[in-house]
């Protein structure tokens, strides 16, 4: 995709590429549905959310100015006379508190970047906490977890049958997510239309309306069809960059 580069300001007499403007009418220009594993097709859509961007612009100049600062004091040996990658390099992740829970990452690469270096989704949602015993450093079986209002903690017995036990966590897990979201959020993975996704969200951050859209990526439909057919691919892509199937 094409590129325009917006510049910031002047660090170290460097320049920083910090926004894209993709070229949503050119299909050739964006990914194919086999070309990119699900790793990078999740962050073909995060990195297009608005609230991404706008903590990337808020953290990045900060975490550079940290990491060059570290790089000249001897006081932080791991960084000491290390590298510096500027914002816009692959491998530069900007710093921001409670990314984990945000975006699953640990770090924020800058959007502009197609495939950021060293990357990869994460969470602690999913994790198994083991309790080690009486006897475990003289402790007790409890471990301390603290919940937002999404999430459940499901307890097992390792001396038990776990199938009966999964199959029930299962169900209940199902129930709450359809009471407390509206509806379960599984879905099956369909990359077909994903590469027509991120052309319909880049075009209407460019402010192009459903109709022009529709109009330029729907041959041979009437623009009422067309515009409602735009305006409904719009909403599956913004839940997929929310909600994207793992």
């Amino acid at each position: 995709m094409r590129r325009r580069a917006r510049l910031l300001q002047n660090m170290n007499d460097q320049q920083f590429q910090t926004e894209l403007e993709p070229d949503w009418m050119d299909g050739a220009t964006y990914p194919q549905p086999e070309s990119l594993n699900d790793t990078f097709w999740r962050w073909e859509f995060l990195r297009r959310r608005a609230d991404y961007r706008q903590d990337w612009e808020k953290y990045f100049q900060s975490t550079y100015e940290y990491n060059a600062a570290c790089a000249k004091d001897p006081n932080h040996p791991t960084q000491y006379r290390k590298k510096v990658f500027s914002p816009d390099h692959p491998a530069f992740k900007a710093r921001m508190p409670n990314s984990l829970e945000k975006y699953h990452l640990s770090g924020l690469p800058n959007p502009v970047v197609a495939q950021p270096w060293m990357f990869s989704f994460d969470s602690h949602y999913g994790r198994m906490y083991f309790g080690q015993g009486p006897e475990w450093l003289n402790g007790g079986e409890e471990i301390k977890l603290c919940l937002s209002e999404w999430q459940i903690a499901a307890v097992f017995n390792l001396k038990k049958p776990l199938s009966s036990q999964m199959k029930k966590v299962e169900t209940d897990l199902l129930e709450w997510q359809e009471h407390q979201v509206g509806r379960n959020l599984d879905r099956r993975k369909s990359r077909d239309e994903w590469p027509l996704y991120l052309r319909v969200l880049d075009g209407v951050a460019l402010g192009v309306s459903f109709r022009d859209i529709g109009n330029r990526l729907l041959d041979n439909q009437e623009d009422d069809v067309a515009e409602a057919r735009i305006a409904q691919l719009f909403k599956q892509a913004c839940q997929i960059s929310l909600h994207f199937p793992v």
